[in-house]
């Protein structure tokens, strides 16, 4: 079973780090994990930061980061989840009014 896990980290990991990610609007962000407005986690994240919820939409992201693109046009990887944030960004890694990506 080990080997097997093995065998598939090492097929996945070299696809997973030269993906491409798309946004037709806002920013390409990497984040931990993304969450629907109306869960507990958003809930204390709306409060912690004091996000004011008129005009949230789509999903919360946290832990993020702006997928980047380097000198020689490849993309930075990401291994957790990826969105297309158009709200605002807050310290922490926090992202609002996001969508999924899918990779290309």
């Amino acid at each position: 079973m080990l080997s097997l896990l093995l065998i598939v980290s090492a097929i996945l990991l070299p696809i997973l780090a030269s993906a491409e990610y798309s946004c037709d609007s806002g920013i390409t962000m990497c984040c931990s994990n993304t969450t629907t407005t109306n869960t507990t986690t958003a809930e204390k994240i709306i409060a912690a930061y004091s996000i004011s919820e008129s005009g949230l939409s789509g999903l919360i992201g946290y832990g993020c980061s702006a997928i980047k693109t380097t000198d020689n046009g490849s993309v930075s990887a990401c291994i957790n989840e990826t969105a297309c944030c158009t709200g605002q960004y807050y310290s922490g890694g926090i992202a609002v009014n996001c969508t999924a990506t899918v990779s290309v």
